[in-house]
């Protein structure tokens, strides 16, 4: 295990914990159960093969994808959306599985082809996998796959001119479906009316931001009450984080993820080819969706859904991230193993 990486992964487990427990303390035993699992998931992850997965990451994103199929019309309804199958009576959502394996999909693409390759292949797969997730309907984790890809793109030096054909193509696909999209799924619109003028989903916001401020530098501590924010123990984590921990738990939070991102990236520098990008996605994966979930608490963003990784309460999350940071750990070990001596 990577000492860094681990300490990052325990101190944000830690911050959740107290997170659920002044938010929502009758799921706190749940919530340990769950970080115990993605414990166990990270330790599992680290020792798998980095170069197995790479090898057969086309067959295991053709299974994401099928997965994601299969979620429209046999998955778990609730609040009229179809994001989660159920598998052995786990309920798991797809889009998480299919989030990680885009990364392997992107990292065999680019070391068998390199950057600057016609990239219509995987533009079509990622754009089939985002077009699945917005369906069920999941608009805002659609739009960080999109974003996840994108970053990926980015970091590996896909040449501007390809980037910018990709976006050119995604602004008028989206522009001509955009109509029929919002009139099947008017919450998706209702969230950015709501955003742009302060309507009923802005209470949430709102409501976050007292208990920000109600948390003040040091926190209430983890057996306070806290004030009534909807979700705050998944949606409005970071909220939750500041009222229990103050500021200063915040400020320790940006601190750990930015170990994570800063760590990943030295990592992806120490790889060659595909196992470079398989570091630069996992830690594009944790780091985007941290950023996300902080810039819809602190009203920047409209409201997405998307959880804090690590810190909120969550099953297939949770798990994913567990092993999203296993792999890094994976990655890690043969970023800076040590050279055999010549015998």
């Amino acid at each position: 295990m990577d000492p860094l990486l681990l300490l990052a992964q325990l101190i944000l487990l830690a911050l959740g914990a107290n997170a659920v427990a002044v938010s929502q303390p009758g799921l706190f035993a749940d919530h340990l159960f769950r970080v115990g699992l993605a414990l166990l998931a990270t330790l599992l992850a680290s020792r798998l093969s980095l170069t197995w997965l790479v090898r057969h990451a086309r067959g295991l994103y053709l299974l994401g994808l099928a997965l994601l199929l299969a979620t429209l019309f046999a998955g778990v309804e609730i609040n009229h959306a179809r994001r989660w199958l159920a598998i052995g009576g786990f309920p798991l959502q797809t889009s998480e599985v299919a989030k990680l394996l885009l990364v392997f999909y992107l990292a065999r693409f680019f070391a068998v082809h390199g950057p600057d390759y016609p990239v219509f292949g995987p533009v079509s797969a990622i754009a089939f996998a985002v077009a699945l997730v917005a369906l069920e309907p999941d608009f805002a984790g659609a739009v960080y796959l999109l974003l996840l890809a994108l970053f990926v793109l980015l970091a590996i030096g896909v040449p501007m001119r390809r980037l910018l054909a990709i976006g050119a193509a995604t602004v008028l696909m989206a522009t001509a479906l955009q109509g029929l999209y919002l009139s099947r799924f008017r919450h998706v619109l209702a969230r950015f009316r709501a955003y742009l003028t302060g309507g009923d989903l802005a209470y949430q916001i709102e409501r976050a931001r007292q208990a920000i401020l109600e948390g003040g530098l040091f926190g209430q501590g983890p057996g306070a009450a806290m004030p009534y924010v909807p979700y705050a123990y998944n949606d409005m984590s970071l909220a939750a984080v500041a009222f229990a921990m103050g500021l200063l738990g915040v400020a320790v939070l940006f601190l750990a993820y930015t170990v994570v991102f800063v760590r990943g990236m030295q990592i992806a520098a120490h790889l060659e080819g595909a196992l470079s990008v398989v570091a630069i996605g996992l830690t594009g994966m944790i780091g985007l969706q941290a950023v996300l979930h902080i810039g819809v608490v602190l009203g920047l963003l409209p409201a997405t859904g998307l959880p804090l990784p690590l810190v909120s309460y969550g099953g297939s999350a949770m798990l994913t991230t567990g092993v999203a940071f296993g792999l890094l750990h994976a990655a890690a070990r043969r970023a800076f193993a040590e050279p055999r001596e010549a015998t």
